[in-house]
This record gives structure tokens, sequence and C-alpha cells, in this order.
């Protein structure tokens, strides 16, 4: 029998008499009634004079000082009722707690390490927390961990992970038929690593398993992470207000909560138990054992998870008169096992004035979640627990988090009703739904063992999201979505010489909050989707990245993620699947592929010629983090390229691939020559193209006349090639102008060409904002759109048509208002007053259809000047319980160009009254998209950069994703200097030093392009040329 077994044995031997107990009749006569009473009276009486001597007594500090124990902060008692392994029990006495006071410590100091050692792991967590915060409103909490460690090397040292304070710590190894109890030494935090050391005056062998117990306490975080109260209102105007306990641990942050191995690498089995108010409910991982009511509190006690890293554990305490929930089940395709949805979210969305606000996303729930059982029908063990908890909440640090049967959302993230929100959030809401729940499976079954990997899962469940949305939603066609939604952001963004490559170097926690960028998931995702075409294309094997998804994972249940196990069932062209990732994973950028004919005259050959070279957007050469000498591949990639060949208008004679795994390589083509080409089909490289000017105008021209062969993706991915190849000087703004002559002389109806280019132009405007060729630009804009709009005015305001036309009205709506276009402005006034009525009483089933409402509200406030309607809309947009609503609102409001009603809501009601659901940092980030809010946005987050930290904490994110919104439009040498000034004054912290880079090349690049390409832009754009 192993040990694991003995201990179910064990438990279950403990646990039966107390079962046996509760099912017992008991009849009491009446002198055993004061016989008991008798006895009880006395024992308090004992108890009473045991605990007034106890509490003199004196504990053991450094130099073997004595202070009274009263002095110091006392935890709640811990109660158990759930059967634990026997741990010895001696005098609750912490040990020494200073390293000067510790024998015989290790010399090599591994607590100083940035990661743990790997002597000892972790093989399960029993965690007893009491949280009497909700009512008490206490912000100190108190518990117990058990953990069941194994040895894999000889040590006297337990190194853990924990940032709290401790008031017992006892260690035993297990043996027959008692336990034995290890002598500690001292105990002490190292805070530079967040580490706590227990070292024994025993060594710790091979072979024998060991028993920690852990009594600790510390107050709740404010910053949202570790363990950490919520505030929000009940109402609308913020009189009443309530709290809850949630959890964030990801990245780094269990060990805020509790003392664990909290690294990825150190799976482990997890129980949890919970003393909460009788009035609160608990949901957690996995599902609830039993629990124990007394008058005022509960104690519940959850399953145990099986291994998972402690960044995975989740828990969540909220009041049961705030929340409701609905559920929905759904089966296992082949077993048909259910699995059960249940949707928590505060009790208004439920039923309102304006509608239901969980039926939607519950739908798409069960929808995605069906989608994902049929991917992985063929692994038949529950993967997925029987239940799945869905958290809505008013705050959280991301838009959603996934913990193995707890996934977490902001409300704005989730919560939606279908006749208020649009096609694009729709898509969105189910996109990120699709991500969370596929995290299931590669995230949190399967995992990473460290950060280097993330990238990854990251991959992989980006690539799972769009397949599962689209077998759930197939008249979306949500997987062109991508190219245009990700992938061109995340392309203009790596661009520039402060982008990093998808493996680094992690270390530190600020590194590895680093990570969570557009390039470990975006960009990843793209390299990932480029080898899966091309090995289509040199295999003929489709889908084959979805095959090795989950021909992996029928080998690694609750295993760990081995990327190169994957990787090398990749093969392109000849390359190994490892050497072709290698290249494209250890080099920040990507390669800008220059390709021409070449003509021998001597004897009438022709040959293609290739060269590669790293693009940059950027001018800041100097400042290049990843310079050539760093790069272990020199910037050479591994490039394959399918190119079509045509010499006839409207028709492609040949298509064919190459592989470029060199700086510049030759194709014979022997006597065949063709007058033009187009490379990148199906946008399916990470790559740029390099056309001479006279193969762009041969494209040009095939778009004009139509050429069927040119699909949707390909005529975006040109004008994304056109835009960022014009973003530097080797190119004109001309071929943009040339190549978007298709799209003005009919009314063209493809949807990724034009959220392509209103990608584009609206980066672009939002910068020469400040500048004189703005209005040249513009103007040349607003006769793209002109033609689409005028055509079809009419239907582009209605609520007609199939899920894409709803989103190409909408992008040709926002980019007709964004040019100022007259007619556009006009249209959208006069809708504002349409809707006025209603949203002025807190109203939104208005006749105004989903996809217009954004740009109607936007556009009408940033062309108004009608004060009484904006201090309506300000004092009551706090009643919207549609978030997407209050969302549009919001952001309108911000888009004001009257500077005193921006300066009156930022100062006189966001920063003045957060306890209204005003998210500051949300509101500066808007205010930083106005020409007129972005002074007040940047003077604010200056002035305020310590305050801010104060009250969002070092580690968090959105500061410096803040800083590059608000900075993403500086554009001169006044603002560049501003920016330097306050970057040399305030050093950067944690994980907003490369937020500092992103924001100070971003300044440079802006100034340098306009410098350089104002005359070119002004040339190119100019409608009397």
């Amino acid at each position: 029998m192993t040990d694991e077994s003995k201990d179910d044995v064990l438990l279950f031997e403990q646990d039966y008499p107390r079962q046996c107990f509760l099912r017992k009749k008991i009849s009491l006569t009446v002198p055993m009634c004061i016989l008991l009473i008798g006895i009880f009276l006395s024992s308090a009486f004992i108890v009473s004079v045991i605990s007034f001597y106890w509490s003199n007594g004196v504990i053991c500090y450094a130099k073997d000082t004595e202070q009274n124990k009263l002095e110091q902060p006392t935890p709640r008692p811990i109660y158990y009722s759930r059967p634990r392994r026997s741990v010895p029990v001696k005098k609750a006495n912490l040990p020494c707690m200073d390293i000067g006071c510790c024998s015989n410590l290790n010399p090599a100091a591994p607590w100083r390490q940035n990661r743990l050692p790997t002597n000892l792991y972790p093989v399960e967590y029993q965690l007893m927390l009491e949280l009497f915060h909700l009512n008490e409103e206490n912000d100190e909490y108190s518990g117990t961990v058990d953990i069941v460690i194994e040895v894999e090397s000889p040590t006297y040292d337990i190194i853990l992970h924990g940032d709290l304070l401790y008031s017992d710590v006892i260690v035993s190894r297990r043996s027959s038929p008692d336990d034995v109890l290890m002598d500690v030494n001292c105990m002490f935090s190292y805070p530079n690593t967040q580490m706590l050391v227990i070292h024994l005056t025993e060594e710790l062998k091979v072979g024998y398993t060991y028993d920690v117990r852990i009594s600790f306490f510390r107050a709740l975080n404010v910053h949202g992470t570790g363990l950490f109260e919520s505030q929000f209102n009940k109402d609308q105007f913020g009189f009443a207000q309530s709290r809850m306990l949630l959890t964030h641990f990801e990245p780094v942050h269990a060990r805020e909560a509790f003392p664990c191995f909290d690294e990825p690498g150190f799976k482990a089995k997890f129980q949890l138990t919970v003393r909460h108010e009788n009035n609160t409910k608990i949901i957690s991982n996995w599902d609830e054992e039993e629990s124990f009511n007394d008058e005022t509190w509960i104690q519940t006690e959850f399953q145990t998870v099986p291994p998972i890293p402690t960044a995975l554990i989740a828990f969540a305490v909220i009041f049961t008169d705030d929340f409701s929930n609905k559920s929905v089940e759904v089966f296992h395709p082949v077993t048909n096992r259910p699995i059960q949805i249940n949707l928590w979210a505060r009790k208004p969305f439920f039923e309102n004035e304006n509608g239901v606000y969980v039926d939607e996303p519950l739908t798409m729930l069960k929808d995605i979640l069906t989608a994902l059982l049929n991917v992985f029908q063929d692994i038949q063990i529950p993967i997925v627990p029987n239940k799945i908890d869905v958290l809505a909440v008013p705050e959280y640090p991301s838009d959603a988090v996934s913990h193995w049967g707890l996934l977490v959302f902001t409300e704005y993230a989730l919560l939606h009703n279908h006749m208020t929100t649009s096609e694009i959030e729709h898509e969105r809401i189910a996109l990120l739904i699709a991500k969370e729940l596929a995290e299931q499976w590669y995230g949190n079954s399967i995992s990473f063992q460290w950060w280097t990997d993330l990238w990854l899962q990251e991959a992989i469940v980006n690539y799972l999201k769009y397949h599962v949305v689209h077998a759930a939603y197939p008249t979306w066609n949500i997987h062109d979505q991508y190219a245009v939604e990700e992938l061109l952001p995340a392309m203009f963004d790596d661009g520039m010489s402060t982008s990093h490559p998808i493996l680094k170097s992690v270390n530190t926690p600020a590194e590895i909050d680093q990570l969570f960028d557009s390039i470990e998931t975006t960009k990843a995702t793209a390299i990932l989707r480029m080898a899966d075409y091309y090995m289509e294309k040199s295999t003929g094997i489709a889908n084959s990245t979805l095959y090795n998804i989950v021909s992996f994972y029928h080998d690694r249940e609750f295993g760990y993620l081995i990327p190169d196990e994957i990787l090398s069932k990749y093969r392109i062209g000849s390359w190994s699947g490892v050497d072709f990732f290698d290249r494209w994973l250890y080099q920040s950028n990507f390669p800008k592929i220059f390709i021409r004919f070449i003509q021998n005259a001597s004897d009438g050959t022709n040959v293609l010629y290739f060269r590669q070279t790293r693009y940059l957007t950027a001018h800041m050469y100097e400042n290049d983090l990843y310079p050539p000498e760093t790069n272990p591949f020199g910037y050479v990639w591994y490039v394959p390229i399918t190119c079509r060949f045509g010499n006839e208008s409207n028709n492609f004679q040949l298509t064919r691939t190459f592989y470029l795994d060199r700086e510049a390589m030759n194709v014979s083509f022997g006597t065949v020559y063709y007058n033009y080409f187009y490379c990148n089909t199906d946008f399916a490289g990470y790559y740029l193209i390099d056309y001479t000017n006279e193969n762009w105008e041969a494209l040009s021209g095939e778009l004009l006349n139509n050429n069927t062969q040119l699909l949707e993706i390909d005529r975006a991915n040109l004008i994304n090639n056109a835009f960022l190849g014009a973003q530097t000087t080797e190119e004109s703004y001309s071929i943009v102008r040339e190549i978007t002559q298709y799209l003005l002389r009919t009314p063209y109806t493809g949807l990724l060409s034009w959220q392509a280019l209103s990608y584009h132009v609206n980066r672009m405007l939002n910068v020469l904002e400040y500048e004189s060729v703005y209005g040249v630009v513009q103007k040349y804009f607003q006769l793209v759109v002109r033609n689409h709009y005028d055509t079809n005015e009419v239907s582009l305001w209605d609520a007609s048509g199939s899920p894409s036309q709803h989103i190409l009205k909408y992008i040709i709506i926002q980019l007709a208002c964004r040019v100022q276009l007259n007619e556009c402005i006009d249209k959208a006034t006069s809708l504002w007053y349409d809707a006025y009525p209603l949203l002025e009483v807190g109203m939104t089933n208005h006749s105004l259809p989903a996809h217009t409402r954004e740009v109607v509200y936007r556009t009408h406030f940033q062309n108004t000047y009608n004060d009484s309607e904006w201090m309506s809309i300000e004092t009551d947009f706090h009643k919207f319980f549609d978030l997407q609503e209050r969302y549009r609102l919001l952001e309108a409001m911000t888009q004001s160009r009257q500077p005193w009603h921006l300066y009156q809501f930022f100062y006189e009601d966001a920063e003045e009254n957060e306890d209204r659901d005003v998210d500051i940092l949300e509101v500066l980030s808007l205010l930083a998209r106005n020409p007129v809010g972005r002074e007040l946005a940047w003077l604010y987050y200056r002035r305020h950069w310590t305050k801010l930290q104060e009250d969002y904490g070092r580690t968090n994110q959105r500061l410096g994703q803040l800083l590059i919104d608000i900075t993403a439009t500086f554009e001169d040498e006044f603002h560049e200097l501003e920016l330097i000034d306050f970057l040399a004054s305030t050093p950067g912290v944690d994980a907003n030093v490369d937020a500092r880079f992103w924001a100070l090349e971003r300044a440079n690049m802006n100034f340098w392009w306009i410098v350089d390409n104002s005359e070119d832009m002004a040339a190119s754009f100019d409608l009397e040329t």
C-alpha cells in the first residue's frame, strides 16, 4: 500500500467515529443534565485560570531576550473539524525569528536566489483560514497551512515563499506508529526574495515524507493582489456600500496570502477550509465537500483539487444578500458527464428596468464550453470539474483570470444584454470567455514549469479560442478577425527597438509581471499560426496544430507543458519544428523581405531575388535593447513565403512556396518572367514584403480590377504592408494612396480591408491632430470613405444585416465621423436627440441600434457646446446597470472639447468620488485620447505619481500602460523633453520599467516620423495632385 493510500485509510478511520456520532440518538435524564452543567461550569473556571497564567508566558526571540506575549499581535485560534493527519502537539512557541541566532546555516544561502531550491517538493496543501471581515470590517486574518513535502536531496532547510507574520511552526517526519517531531533551530524571512526559511537541527532525508504546519496572520492586501478586499456600491448613488473578499495570486502573489512554494514547477494537491460569517458565501476551485453551521459563522470545506500551481488557487467570499447565481448544464459528448456552469453576479444584473444581463453570457459560456469539450472529446477523464463557477465582480486587476474551476471576470468584460451590445462587443466577450475556458485544459490541468514557457500556453489558448468560437458561431467568420484585431497592433508594437524576444531571461517577480504583453500573446500566436499554415503547405496535413495540442494532452493530463515535445512535431519545408521556432522565439522584431525579379541580359534567364532585413519603425537605433551582436542568429529568420505570380490582368498563373533561411538567396526561374507577384498569401506570415514601385502599381491595378484571387485577408495584408512600409523613410505614402484607390472607386464592402484601413488611419490622425499636415491627410481619407457612406447612408444607421455587416457599418460610420465628414456628424447629432430623452432618465431601450451608439455619443459630445446635456449625463450615467452603455457614455463625456467639463468631471467627480464605481486609471486613459484632455491627464499623472503607486501598488501594470496611453500621441520636442524629465526624476519600479522604454521610444518615433515624413504625406495625400 502506498503512503498516499495509507493516508486515505487513516483519514477515513479518523472521520468514521464522528460520522457515526452525528447519527446517534441520545436521551438525557434530569440528573444527567445537572451533572453536565456542573462539569461545564467547572471546566470554564479551570480554563480561565490557566489562560490567566499562560498569558504571562514568554516566547523566544533573537539573542534570548524575552518579551511579554501580550505585546505581540495574536491570531484567532484555529478550529479544526475536518480530520487531519496527526501532528505532535507542542506549546505554540515561535522559534527564533532572526538569522543571527541560527546555527550551521548553509553558506551558499539559497534563499538569496530568485528561484526556490529543488531539494524539496510539496505534495499536498491543507489550508485553513478564518475570514471574519465583511461584517466586522476587520482587515486582519489568520490561518494554518499543513504542507506535505517530499525530499529530493538531503537538507537542513525548508525554503518556501511567504510574506506574512507567523505564530507557530511544527515540522514532523512521518513514521509508524507515531510521527517524529523535528527540532526547529530558527525561522526567518528574507524580504528581497520573499522567502521563508525554516532551519532544522536535524537533516531532512531522502525517502521520507515530512509534514510542515505553519500558523500565520497578516492584513488584507489593498492593491488587488494576494487576498484582498473589494468595495462596491449597492446603489447608483454611493449611499450604501458593500464588500467582498477576493484572491488574485497570478503570477507570484499566493505567497502574500499563505506560506507556499509559489512557483509553477511546484504543483501539489490543495484542500481549502474556511470559516466565514453565516450571511456570506464562499466559492473556490472545486466543489464544496461539506459545511458546519454555528449561530454566527459557517465552516466550509472543499474537495481536494488535483495537483495545481499556487497561482491558480482562488476563492471569493461574498454576501448572500448581494449576489445571485444562475446555472446551466453542459454534457461531455462521449461520457455524457454533466458539468454545471454557475454564473454569479450582483442581483441587479438579474433583473432591472433595462433588462437581464446574465442570460447572454451564460449562453455563451454553454456554447463555448460545448465546443471545447468536442475538441477534447477523446480525453474522457474528468479534466473539467463537475462545476465551473464564473464570478462577475465590479473591479479586478485584469478583465478576466482563469483558475481551475473558478473564472473571475470584471462585470464590464462579461455581463451584457444582446439588445444594447454591438457585434464587435459580442465577439470581444466571446473570445475572452473562450480563452479563459481553454485554460482549463492548457494552463490549469497542463501547466508550464517556468515562466519562460508562458508564451506557448498563451499561443495555444489563443489558437483554441478562435477555433472554438468559430465552432460555436460559424457565421461570425472569426478566424479572419485575428489578423485585423490582434495582429496589426502587435506588428506595430513589435516594430520598435524596445520590443523584446518571446523567449528571454525571467527570474524576478518584476520580470515575470512584464511578460504579460502582446509579444508573449499575440506574436506567439502569430508564429504558431504561421507554422500551422506552412506545415500544411509542406506535408498536406491540415489543422496540425489542433492535432498536436490534443495528442500531447493524451500523455500529459495533470502534467507539465513541454515546448520541445510539441514543437518537434512540426516540419516546415526541410526545417525541423524546433529550428524553425528558435529563429522566431529568440529574436525581437520581425523581417522585411525585399523581393524582385532580376533579368540576366546575357542569357535571357531570370532569377527571383530575396533579401531579409530586420524591420524597425523607430529611429532610436543607438538605444537598441537587443543589438545584432547580442543576437544568436544575427537577425536572420527561417521565413516560409508563398507567392502568386501573374502576367495577365485579373489572373495569377503560378503559386509557389519558398523557404528563405539566409540573408539573401536567388531562385532561378529559367526563361520564365512574370510582370508582378503577391507574397504572404492569406496573411499567414509574420513579416512584411518590400515590393518595387512597379510591383505596387501592378497590385493596385489588380485591386481596382477586383482580382478575386486576392482574397479579403490578402487585401488587408497589402494595406497593412503599405502603411508600415511608409512608417519608415524607405517607402512613400504615395503607395498608401495608390493601394487604397479600390476602396473609393466603388462602394467596396469587404470588411477586413476597411478594418485594416481604419486601424492605421485612426492611429495616424491621433498623432497628426496636433500638426499642420493633419488637414491634408484628413481630406484624403474623407474622399476614401465618402463614396461608401453616401451610397449606403440609410442602411449604415439601421439594424438590418448579418453580424459581419454590422461590424462593417460600425467601421464606416466611425471612420467617417473621425475624419469629420459633415454628413456623418449631422446624422450622429440628430440620432443623439432621439436617444437623449430616455438616456436622461437612465433608460437604455431607446431606438438606436447597438452598433451606432458609441459613434453617436462620442461624436455628439465632441461637437456640442450644450452644457446642460453634458451635465445631465455626467450626473446620471452612474445609474446605468448596462455596463456597455455606461462605458460608452463615460468615453463620450471624456471626449468633450470644453476643458471646464473635463476638469469638472475629473477633479470634482471622478477623483473625489472614487466610491461611485469610477475607475480613475480608466478615466485618465480615456482623457488621453482627447487632444484637450491629454494635457490634463499628463499633468495629473506626473503630479500624483507617488500617490498612484500608493493607491494601486508598485506591481500594478496598469500604471505602466497608462503612461503608454497618455504619451502615445506625443509628437514634439517639448513633450518628449517633459517625458524625459519625468522619467529621470521618478525611477522605474517593478513591472512598469518596460513601459517607460516603450513610452519614450514612441514619443521619439512620433517626432522623427513627422520630421521625416511630413513633406511626403503632404505631397502624397494632396487632392490637387
